[in-house]
């Protein structure tokens, strides 16, 4: 995919997500997504399978950033003392924020929403497989081998629970989360996940 087309995806990804949370997945067309952002209908369904794959770039989005934070973990720290770090190295921009809390909507919505859960858990089906050469590196093994691939697994279903944990007490009950209450339950969902095997630093 070029960067031109990518570019446009995440544009009008961002305008779908708006849409949906402002008038729901029935209440919005594939022709208000068009209008909204100056496009044909047809280059829409050139662009996206659904109306409800439109919300898969902006998720995309945090998913790669947290494959990122994963990808500079540096062996000889804790998972917890490298997501601190790491999140101060790397802040978050205005419109990352805009991402993160549209992304949380999404999260939340897609609850009641069969078709939006779909492109939901098609999103953390690509994390998982992101996972894979980061874990792999981890635990001192190929790709290929179960461990890492159930680590994968685990660690994406850990995500993805606190994720909606998260996002729901975030959007749906108003409660304030800040950024290191939901590291530290990430950092917790990760290592119970996996049993220990990932969390830790690691000798090299």
């Amino acid at each position: 995919m070029t960067d031109k087309r990518a570019e446009a995806r995440l544009a009008v990804s961002r305008l779908a997500c708006e849409l949906f949370w402002e008038r729901g997945v029935a209440g919005t067309s594939g022709d208000d997504i068009a209008a909204a952002a100056g496009l044909s209908t047809r280059t829409i369904w050139r662009y996206f399978r659904t109306k409800e794959s439109c919300v898969e770039p902006v998720l995309t989005r945090t998913v790669d950033r947290f494959i990122g934070m994963l990808q500079r973990w540096p062996a000889e720290l804790s998972l917890a003392d490298h997501l601190a770090a790491d999140s101060v190295a790397y802040p978050l921009t205005p419109q990352e924020v805009a991402d993160e809390i549209s992304a949380m909507r999404i999260a939340t919505m897609s609850a009641a929403e069969p078709a939006l859960r779909t492109a939901y858990l098609m999103v953390h089906d690509q994390m998982e497989r992101g996972f894979l050469p980061v874990i792999a590196e981890r635990l001192n093994l190929d790709e290929s081998d179960l461990t890492v691939r159930l680590c994968a697994a685990a660690v994406t279903a850990a995500f993805r629970v606190v994720d909606e944990d998260v996002s729901r007490a975030v959007i749906v009950e108003k409660e304030m989360v800040t950024a290191q209450e939901a590291l530290a339950l990430i950092d917790r969902a990760i290592r119970e996940a996996t049993n220990g095997r990932l969390g830790g630093p690691v000798s090299t």
